[in-house]
């Protein structure tokens, strides 16, 4: 789990990524990319590039981003009761 981290709620884990929630203060979710996989890297950049441009009721938000070598995460919204429909 990456510092800093670690008072958040695990809610999925893949090869790739991993999700978490509880952020104090707010109703949002981060999602961290592992960067010990290429594939994360192209993962991080289709998803950016993806969710950034969508625009629908049904589809969570990006509240923001962070990369840099060592750390790539999104910021999103979060679905409760994890159904967009």
């Amino acid at each position: 789990m990456p510092q800093g981290l670690e008072f958040l709620n695990l809610l999925c884990h893949t090869t790739l990524k991993s999700a978490y929630n509880n952020i104090p203060g707010s109703a949002n979710q981060v999602k961290v990319f592992n960067l010990q996989l290429d594939a994360a890297f192209k993962s991080f950049a289709t998803e950016c590039e993806i969710l950034c441009s969508l625009r629908h009721r049904n589809l969570i938000k990006v509240i923001t981003s962070c990369s840099n070598l060592d750390f790539k995460d999104l910021v999103l919204e979060y679905m409760p009761n994890g159904s967009l429909e």
